[in-house]
């Protein structure tokens, strides 16, 4: 919080000689104080000593000792009510917000820093969990604030908008705090989160990649910036940003993990296991590189080298769902359908409502021809993603095996549902083709063409035959 931060603020503008001695009077002040605490007599500290003690506690978060500091020299010096703000501060740290409160009320304002007046109120505020006093506190502080203020200061204030949930004030007073401390990367790092929580990738990328432009070795904006891209599926470019982050940080290991991750969405899992090996050896043994490690070997086809490394994963974090699943969906490839089917309980049992999860279960079902529950399995990943393409597909083919008239209900019935899944005018074209309606299934396929040419050809990937059938054909080529 800021409130602790601006106490323990020391000048760096002493030579080396006068920083000793400095030291050693605060030393000096300390035993006196400690001893004081214990029946001794203190003796005379002068105002500026006192706040030192008073700085040093804060800094170690002792604010009972802070208190007695501040209440001592409140005494001594009446005519310095910054005593007095430092008892409120610690009452803060104490969680005393009452009488903190009480106690401001009765500080002389006059004779204090505005900035610390009101970042205090807004801490208090902040830490009684009344964010709209918090900002509106923290506000008054900041024409008030010097640029070493300002970075610990718009965070508090983005935070208390985030509570708040408005999430574009948060984001507009950490753009604001970057146009004073352009090179502050805690608020670059601050901002690129707050762009993923609402979404707007597409804007963070740009924030990032003008920053770049002046600060080209601000190793975080190249993190978030990657992060921004793979949030867009766009692997090449996140890479390509994360690479460069590394260039700056070697060790970095979010950054190795990400990467990772990157490599194996592109297919580049060679690449993928050397980061996430990276990600070992920086961290020890963390579990989510260990379970991708296993994703990564499970797509190389090396499967004993994938079951080794999902076990290793299960052993440091039981509940862990995605190893749970990769388990299972190696002994299926290796021919234990029924043995796989347990460790696929458990992943669902662990992912509390995953639609991925609850489809590699259907999967598994119908390969056991228990059509009961893996139509009950399908039916329950398209009602927790209705957008998944995998999900439509396979129920739809399922449903096919029974009757295409049953298949065709379905997506007529559920349409206002579906409809927004990329696959829905796919599959119902491929069901009117299988009932020889093809009038109407051309009709849907030139709307399908002008949606996506890739899924318009996955008609005739699933249908050969349309090959020959040149209406199809020359629609598809038009």
């Amino acid at each position: 919080m800021l409130v602790w931060s601006i106490f323990v603020q020391t000048s760096c503008m002493f030579e080396d000689d006068e920083e000793a001695t400095g030291d050693n009077q605060l030393s000096s002040d300390l035993e006196l104080f400690e001893a004081h605490l214990t029946g001794s007599d203190l003796g005379f500290i002068d105002s500026d000593r006192m706040e030192g003690i008073i700085d040093h506690y804060f800094s170690l978060q002792d604010f009972k000792k802070a208190k007695r500091a501040a209440q001592i020299a409140e005494t001594n010096f009446t005519y310095n009510p910054i005593f007095r703000l430092r008892i409120v501060q610690a009452l803060c740290g104490e969680k005393n917000y009452a009488l903190a409160l009480e106690t401001l009320s009765r500080v002389n304002v006059e004779g204090v820093s505005p900035f610390e007046l009101w970042v205090t109120y807004g801490s208090i505020y902040s830490q009684m969990n009344q964010p709209k006093l918090a900002v509106e506190y923290f506000l008054r502080a900041f024409p008030y604030a010097e640029l070493d203020d300002l970075e610990d200061l718009c965070l508090d204030i983005s935070h208390a908008y985030v509570k708040l949930d408005d999430r574009e004030k948060s984001l507009a007073i950490l753009e604001k705090g970057l146009e004073h401390l352009p090179n502050c990367e805690s608020l670059l790092y601050e901002l690129g989160f707050t762009y993923d929580r609402v979404g707007n990738h597409e804007k963070a990328i740009a924030t990032y990649l003008k920053y770049l432009d002046d600060n080209p070795y601000a190793s975080m904006a190249w993190y978030n910036l990657g992060n921004s891209y793979s949030k867009l599926e766009n692997y090449t470019k996140a890479i390509w940003a994360y690479d460069y982050c590394l260039l700056i940080i070697h060790d970095f290991s979010p950054a190795h993990f990400n990467l990772g991750n990157a490599y194996l969405s592109s297919g580049k899992h060679h690449r993928a296991i050397a980061s996430f090996q990276k990600v070992l050896e920086l961290e020890g043994d963390d579990p989510m590189a260990l379970c991708y490690l296993g994703e990564a070997h499970e797509q190389l086809q090396e499967y004993e080298i994938a079951l080794n490394y999902y076990r290793l994963s299960l052993e440091i974090q039981p509940n862990l769902y995605e190893a749970w699943l990769g388990l299972g969906i190696v002994v299926d490839l290796l021919g234990n359908t029924r043995e796989a089917l347990a460790h696929l309980l458990k992943a669902r049992n662990y992912a509390e409502g995953n639609a991925s999860v609850s489809l590699v279960l259907a999967n598994a079902y119908h390969k056991l021809q228990d059509r009961a529950l893996a139509e009950e399995c399908y039916q329950e990943a398209i009602e927790l993603d209705s957008c998944d393409t995998e999900a439509l597909h396979d129920y739809v083919i399922f449903l096919l095996e029974d009757s295409p008239l049953l298949a065709l209900a379905y997506l007529e019935q559920h349409q206002e549902t579906l409809e927004k899944n990329e696959y829905f005018l796919l599959m119902l074209v491929h069901i009117l083709v299988h009932l020889a309606r093809n009038e109407d299934a051309l009709f849907l396929f030139s709307a399908l063409k002008e949606q996506s040419t890739t899924l318009a050809e996955k008609v005739f990937e699933w249908n050969p035959k349309l090959r020959k059938n040149k209406d199809f054909v020359s629609l598809m080529n038009d």
